[in-house]
């Protein structure tokens, strides 16, 4: 597993300032972090399976989500469950379809992967779809799936981080 951190105080939005370890641009992670802010944001009926010390930032998650788009009905629930990878769900259609998993144990190729532990993969994915919301997302130009960043390829994004780590 990559993890390369080094702590700054840049103030540049782009970082992911965390309490300990910090994620920034030039971590090979980086796309990732963000691909799965940018679902956890956009997508609607979501189930986030994690252990009982995430509830609090999964409830605040949900209050801002609800504060800058007040036009969302559904917001994303916690399911507590004793596992060391946190899981997030897309409960919109009959069955519920795992769409993010942050821990070391790759999942399916369909599945956005956040190969981090769990607590420092969540704390960046949290502290990523904060920075979005309050950058406008998903209203705002360039944030989701725009000409200049294209559609997310989980398969060439794992194998570039294969190619680095190797």
């Amino acid at each position: 597993m990559v993890t390369p951190w080094s702590p700054h105080n840049d103030g540049i939005i782009q970082d992911l300032p965390l309490i300990g370890p910090n994620v920034r641009m030039n971590h090979p992670l980086w796309p990732v972090v963000r691909e799965a802010a940018r679902r956890m944001v956009r997508i609607e009926n979501l189930e986030i399976w994690a252990e009982q010390q995430f509830s609090a930032d999964i409830y605040e998650l949900s209050n801002k989500i609800s504060d800058h788009l007040p036009q969302r009905t559904t917001f994303p629930q916690h399911v507590t469950c004793n596992q060391n990878t946190i899981r997030v769900f897309d409960k919109s259609g009959d069955t519920n379809t795992l769409i993010i998993e942050i821990g070391n144990n790759e999942p399916d190729i369909k599945v956005c992967w956040v190969q981090m532990t769990g607590d420092i993969g969540f704390a960046a994915v949290m502290e990523s779809c904060l920075q979005l919301l309050n950058a406008g997302y998903p209203g705002c130009i360039g944030c989701d799936d725009s000409i200049q960043e294209g559609r997310w390829d989980e398969r060439k994004f794992r194998n570039s981080v294969r190619q680095i780590t190797d």
